[in-house]
C-alpha cells in the first residue's frame, strides 16, 4: 500500500511539475509578471494537487490510512512542484533570458509602489537576483507554508469515517 501511495503522489507531483513549467513559461513569454489571477493560481494549485494525493492515498488504503501516509503523499507532491518552480525560475532568469530579470523586477517594483502608501516607505523594494541561492532560500519557506494546509487536511482525511 505504501508503494502505491508513493507512486500516486509522485505521478501527481510530476503532473504538478508539468503545470508549473507551463505556467512559468507562459508568464515569461507573455510578460505577465503582475497578473494577480496567475499569481493566485500559482499559490493554490500545489495545495490542491497535494489534497488530491491525500484523497488517492485514502482510496489506495481502502479507507484505512494513517496520518503519516496522507501527509507523506501531500509532501511528495509539494516537494516536486516547488523544486520544479525553483528550477524553472533559475533556468528562465539565468539561462534562457537573463534580461527578463529586469522586466520582472520592474513589474514587481511598480506593483510595490502602487500597493504601499507614502507613509510606509520604510519598506523599500529589494530587487531579486534570481540566483540559485536566492531561489533555494525561497524554496524551503514555500514548502513549509504549503505544508500547513496539508497537515490540516491530513488530520481530516485520515480521521474521517469510512463510508
Amino acid at each position: 500500500m505504501d508503494k502505491t501511495i508513493k507512486r500516486n503522489s509522485f505521478v501527481l507531483g510530476i503532473l504538478g511539475a508539468i503545470l508549473t513549467i507551463a505556467i512559468y513559461l507562459y508568464i515569461w513569454k507573455n510578460q505577465e509578471y503582475t497578473n494577480t489571477d496567475i499569481g493566485l493560481a500559482i499559490k493554490l494549485y500545489p495545495i490542491l494537487i497535494g489534497i488530491i494525493a491525500q484523497i488517492l492515498a485514502r482510496r489506495a488504503g481502502k479507507g484505512i490510512v494513517s496520518f503519516k501516509q496522507v501527509v507523506l503523499a501531500y509532501f511528495i507532491c509539494i516537494l516536486i512542484v516547488f523544486f520544479t518552480e525553483a528550477l524553472i525560475n533559475y533556468l528562465i532568469f539565468n539561462v534562457f533570458d537573463p534580461s527578463a530579470k529586469e522586466l520582472a523586477n520592474d513589474a514587481l517594483r511598480s506593483v510595490h509602489a502602487k500597493t504601499h502608501s507614502s507613509l510606509a516607505q520604510s519598506q523599500n523594494f529589494t530587487e531579486s537576483s534570481y540566483s540559485a541561492g536566492e531561489l533555494i532560500k525561497g524554496f524551503f519557506p514555500g514548502v513549509l507554508l504549503c505544508m500547513i494546509p496539508g497537515l490540516i487536511t491530513g488530520i481530516i482525511i485520515s480521521k474521517a469515517p469510512q463510508r
